[in-house]
């Protein structure tokens, strides 16, 4: 067996040990992303709006990821409804940096692997960045929304009486406590992706501030804050809607005891 194979298996006995009939369904989700993802792709490609296109695939990716594995009820409704607010203040918010920043298309360095072979894809550059870090994100700000919503309609469940606004307060508690760690988990993740091409870099002699200003980082640090900026703007609209929804919740819910 080759050791993707192996992995694979060992993920999948550690997510049954760990996480039983979840687990499964977890896992199982994962190939679920994974062929979303592929038909996006796929779209995009064929000329699809990639505004359109992106938006969909937010849909999608945060239904399966948060109704699939955590029902539906009001907790994942809220997570759902601030996942998809969410996102459509970080599409402008990237649009507006990609476009101002002149971050579309290769650059330099990719240019110079890739100069022999058309450049003319038929394919909007500063959309499909848009597109591109909106997939990198994405992950985090779900489950930041749903670390917030679940501890919210639990404290409700415990102490009815709360007002919405002490709930909100709650749940921008709850949302400040992990704010820092969501925001390095995308700092890493970003980063750990260049380490390499940083210190090749620096060993064809670059100069750190011709590193930094270089076109290739440049797109990576202004990811690195948009993504940031997402989870910083997901709590107090998670928070919100929860909220919300738990104050107006109607006599008839599904699953809402889970």
């Amino acid at each position: 067996m080759s050791v993707i194979t192996i992995l694979g298996l060992l993920l999948f006995i550690l997510m049954v040990i760990f996480g039983g009939k979840k687990g499964v369904i977890s896992y199982l989700t994962l190939f679920l992303n994974f062929v979303i993802l592929l038909i996006t792709v796929v779209l995009i490609m064929l000329g699809a709006p990639i505004y359109l296109v992106t938006l969909i695939f937010c849909i999608v990716i945060a239904a399966c990821n948060l109704f699939v594995l955590n029902s539906y009820n009001i907790k994942t409704r809220a997570a759902f409804y601030a996942t998809i607010l969410t996102t459509l203040c970080l599409i402008i918010g990237i649009y507006l940096s990609v476009s101002i920043g002149h971050l579309q298309g290769f650059t330099t360095e990719e240019q110079d692997e890739t100069y022999v072979f058309s450049m003319n894809i038929g394919i909007d550059m500063v959309k499909f960045m848009v597109f591109t870090i909106v997939l990198a994100v994405i992950a985090a700000v779900i489950d930041l929304a749903i670390t917030i919503s679940s501890p919210m309609y639990e404290l409700s469940e415990t102490n009815p009486n709360l007002t919405k606004k002490e709930l909100f307060q709650s749940g921008m508690r709850v949302g400040r406590e992990i704010l820092a760690t969501s925001a390095n988990t995308i700092y890493l993740a970003y980063f750990g992706g260049q380490l390499t091409l940083f210190f090749w870099f620096f060993k064809l002699n670059y100069s750190f501030g011709h590193i930094i200003n270089s076109k290739i980082f440049a797109q990576e640090f202004i990811s690195i804050l948009l993504g940031g900026i997402a989870v910083a703007i997901s709590i107090p609209i998670t928070a919100w809607l929860t909220a919300l929804l738990i104050k107006h919740q109607k006599p008839f819910r599904i699953d809402d005891s889970r």
